[in-house]
C-alpha cells in the first residue's frame, strides 16, 4: 500500500507492505510516542541532547521497519519526497 504523508506545503510518499493492522490513527499516536520519546535513541534528534526532532515519510518507514513490521517483511521505503502534485495513493495522513 502506499501512504501519503501530507505536510504543510507538500507530501512524501511511502510504500508500507500489506497487511499492517494498524488504522491510521493508531499508528500516527504511536508514531508520535516514538519518535518524542527522549529514552528512544534514533536518528531524527536534532542533537544528543533529545531536545527536539527533524523529520519527514523517512522517519515514519524507518520506524514502521524498526516497530512495526516483522523482520521477515518487505521492508518500508519511501517512494517519493517532497512532492507538490497528488499522486496515487491507498492512505492519507497529515503531520
Amino acid at each position: 500500500m502506499v501512504i501519503k504523508v501530507d505536510f504543510d506545503y507538500d507530501a512524501d510518499y511511502i510504500y508500507c507492505p500489506d497487511g499492517v493492522s494498524l488504522d491510521m490513527d493508531t499508528l500516527i499516536r504511536r508514531f508520535n510516542n516514538w519518535i518524542y520519546d527522549e529514552s528512544i535513541n534514533h536518528p531524527f534528534w536534532i542533537d544528543d541532547t533529545h531536545c527536539g526532532v527533524c523529520y519527514r515519510g523517512d522517519a515514519i518507514a524507518y520506524w514502521l521497519n524498526e516497530c512495526v513490521l516483522e523482520k521477515n517483511q518487505d521492508a518500508a521505503k519511501v517512494i517519493e519526497q517532497m512532492i507538490k502534485e497528488d499522486k496515487a495513493y491507498d492512505y492519507a495522513i497529515m503531520l
